[in-house]
């Protein structure tokens, strides 16, 4: 798992209260996760937050938690 400072200024999947928000992660506080996306700022509450991920990383961890569809044929 990256640590949560280097990806800051990078490209990010945030997911929070089941939803995927994609951009640039510009910063990371006790109470909030702030990111830039293409077409506006948007700011999570850190307890909404499930997972920040770099863009292009797999979703391993959530498919162990039986949460995504694992290979192919899955539903």
């Amino acid at each position: 798992m990256p640590d949560i400072q280097r990806m800051i200024g990078k490209e990010v999947e945030v997911i929070a209260n089941g939803m995927a928000y994609r951009g640039v992660l510009i910063e990371v506080s006790d109470a909030d996760v702030h990111i830039r996306t293409s077409m506006q700022w948007v700011s999570l509450p850190v307890s909404s937050v499930s997972a920040i991920k770099p863009v292009g990383e797999t979703a391993r961890g959530l498919e162990r938690e039986g949460v995504l569809p694992q290979g192919k044929g899955s539903v």
